[in-house]
């Protein structure tokens, strides 16, 4: 391959990544239909007719919600404390998420399309840079591309910023705010498009989805304020929407062709599922019903609608879209089954949930490489991406608010210990946009492919411009909604669904009640929680019981305690000073990943063997702490390492002062008595918390 064309088909997968879609040659991965998902020839991309036939017509019957277990409490009665709000601290102050548009500034500085810069025609392409463009369709998709990126990265810097209570960044939150408010038309337009395209669009476009972005931020910017007319401005956008967009007028998923921003805007109903949390108004909810309708009655892309009701039905088959639409659509339609009560949908839910589990990796992340391919989880070579990550987090959080069921909430806090922060590197100044879980090199090399194809998602970076930025924008979004995830509401008291340090103040059955969860959790099996109301007052409080936890503690003084559906429900008449303190017995647990092979977890922590390494920087940015870089192995003990049936493993453990930052210290890990199969001698290894790890090696061969 002469350098020339070499560099041609860099610039080609560069830019096929940034929309959603990969390269596909003769010596890659497939696409499911066999070739590129964005290929002018691929049928899947022409016009579609509708298929409202009887496969969907149960979405004209009768309606009987099903009741939530749980409601979400408002963004900002659940602040972090401890480890969490080091972290977000790091990140809001000298981490990426507060220097993202310096670091990026010709996607997330200059062009200002919600205002100046909005779209006027099909022409109106912005500047990318050194990105070649061809003409072909799917350029179009760059119209809308900075609005997925803006709008993530505002919702997360401002919940960063309040949460964290740093003066600097709320100041910068507020003219974020006050300069989308000034953009909205008398009408109450708020988007990316002129009047001569908005809701006229026969192709790829970003409407709902780059609104999504935006009216997520803005309605967590409500909640933290209080200021009345941000809730206005969001309501009478979208009733704006809601007059073009539905059923007497024009389907949004309704057009020629998709390259990834029509059918991402089904996360509108991530919007309609807030408003109606805060607004208590229906229509709301009957609109995120109308879109997952809708969704499931146009084809548009077959790279980006898994969770299409069509699809979903066909039982046997795998999940093959692009991964972040997977994840995401999965909170679409579990809301879609509570809202209507379908059997149809109900069955489509369980299909859907017997096809997730077979995504996902010991770490608790979904694999994607972009796509998922029909293909099983592997954790050599099938990685994660830091997107479908947050999505598929944000999806559990969702199962755990509706159904309950404490299963979803072990995922949120596996996912986000081991994964997640397996991904991000110790000073928060970069992630990798995909990540393997058995990782041994990170050199923009593909890991499905045996390090011999060129991707630019392996390697640590601030923004991975190369790729996308969109791992980036989304990273600063997930301990924020993680923090506000922790309580919820229940119908007879308060129910910690995750553990972590953290401060809650919130009503209570009229009463105002404060409650601190002191802990270094998950490297501690102790929780202790400061129960104080400002009047005395019952109710109950419940405490999740992990499924991994053996057996579980619960001292709290005159007070009932049951344990009912997954949850201690603790019940009494609760005053100021009252304290319940709770301890798991957390076992050592090996875990079987496949026939020969096991990995190790400790409560929600997996373990692995950190592997020594070497930084190269490959790029500089503006900013002078910040880089792009490779991480290449100088250890090869992880190649032979092999374990026995009822090996040796001993915990070792020093409890840390509580609110102590427990991570990168080396005070917990596992002493395994392994094997080195290429001497065929005893070794001991030791095992660290996996998100610890830069490189590592989670799996291993049991003999």
């Amino acid at each position: 391959m002469t350098p020339i064309i070499r560099k041609i088909k860099k610039t080609l997968i560069v830019l096929l990544f940034i929309f959603g879609a990969t390269l596909v040659s003769s010596s890659q991965a497939q696409s499911p239909q066999g070739e590129s998902p964005i290929s002018k020839t691929d049928d899947n991309l022409k016009k579609a007719k509708p298929i409202y036939k009887e496969q969907i017509r149960f979405f004209e019957n009768q309606r009987y919600s099903v009741p939530a277990k749980f409601e979400y409490l408002p963004v900002g009665d659940i602040n972090p404390k401890g480890w969490i709000l080091d972290i977000m601290k790091q990140d809001i102050s000298s981490g990426f998420v507060a220097s993202l548009d310096e670091l990026a500034p010709d996607l997330m500085k200059g062009d200002d399309l919600f205002n100046t810069s909005r779209r006027k025609s099909l022409k109106d392409i912005p500047d990318v840079g050194d990105q070649i463009l061809t003409g072909a369709d799917w350029e179009v998709s760059m119209q809308w591309w900075a609005g997925e990126s803006l709008g993530n990265w505002w919702d997360g810097y401002v919940r960063n910023s309040f949460l964290t209570k740093d003066k600097t960044a709320i100041e910068n939150s507020k003219i974020i705010v006050d300069k989308i408010l000034s953009s909205q038309d008398n009408d109450g337009y708020i988007g990316i498009y002129s009047k001569a395209m908005r809701y006229k669009h026969e192709g790829s476009n970003g409407e709902l989805w780059t609104q999504t972005t935006v009216f997520r931020m803005l309605l967590a910017y409500y909640e933290l304020t209080k200021e009345k007319k941000v809730l206005t401005a969001v309501e009478r956008a979208m009733a704006v929407t809601m007059n073009n967009y539905n059923e007497k007028a024009k389907s949004p998923f309704d057009v020629n062709i998709d390259y990834g921003g029509v059918s991402h805007g089904l996360m509108m109903t991530d919007v309609c599922e807030e408003l109606y949390r805060i607004t208590k108004k229906k229509k709301y909810i009957d609109y995120a019903v109308y879109l997952y309708k809708e969704f499931s009655t146009y084809p548009i892309n077959r790279g980006m609608n898994d969770v299409r009701y069509e699809y979903l039905m066909e039982e046997d088959s795998l999940f093959q879209s692009h991964s972040a639409h997977t994840y995401e659509h999965l909170r679409t339609l579990i809301n879609a089954y509570y809202s209507t009560g379908y059997p149809e949908l109900e069955k489509a839910f369980n299909i859907a949930m017997k096809k997730l589990s077979y995504c996902i990796l010991p770490s608790g992340a979904g694999f994607g490489n972009e796509w998922l391919n029909k293909e099983k989880a592997k954790p050599d070579s099938t990685g994660a991406e830091f997107c479908g990550m947050v999505e598929l987090s944000d999806f559990y959080t969702s199962a755990v608010q509706k159904t309950g069921d404490v299963k979803y909430a072990d995922q949120v806090e596996k996912i986000t210990f081991n994964a997640m922060q397996g991904a991000r590197n110790k000073d928060g100044s970069g992630i990798t946009y995909c990540k393997t879980d058995n990782c041994y090199l990170l050199n923009r090399t593909a890991p499905q492919h045996n390090n011999h194809e060129y991707d630019p998602r392996y390697k640590y970076s601030p923004t991975h411009a190369d790729a996308a930025v969109c791992c980036n924008p989304n990273y600063g979004r997930h301990l924020p909604y993680y923090v506000s995830r922790m309580w919820m509401k229940s119908y007879d008291g308060i129910a910690a669904v995750l553990y972590g340090p953290s401060a809650l103040s919130t009503l209570v059955k009229g009463t105002m009640v404060s409650i601190e969860q002191a802990t270094n959790y998950p490297f501690s099996d102790e929780i202790i929680f400061m129960v104080n109301p400002k009047k005395k007052t019952e109710f109950t409080l419940s405490f999740r019981k992990p499924s991994w936890t053996k057996s579980m503690t619960i001292e709290a003084s005159d007070a009932q305690v049951i344990l009912e559906d997954g949850f201690y429900k603790v019940k009494k008449q609760w005053e100021k000073g009252d304290v319940v303190r709770i301890s798991f017995k957390n076992e050592i647990l090996p875990t079987k990943w496949n026939k020969n092979d096991i990995y190790f977890q400790k409560g929600p922590l997996v373990y692995a063997y950190a592997i020594k390494h070497t930084e190269k920087i490959v790029k500089d940015y503006n900013l002078s702490h910040f880089h792009d870089y490779y991480c290449i192995s100088n250890d090869d003990t992880y190649k032979n390492i092999s374990f026995l049936n009822n090996a040796d493993v001993k915990f070792i453990h020093e409890e840390l002062p509580i609110y102590e930052n427990p991570w990168y210290s080396e005070n917990t890990y596992l002493k395994v008595d392994a094997l080195n199969s290429e001497t065929n001698k005893h070794m001991e290894i030791r095992l660290v918390p996996m998100g610890n790890t830069v490189l590592r090696r989670v799996t291993f061969p049991n003999k």
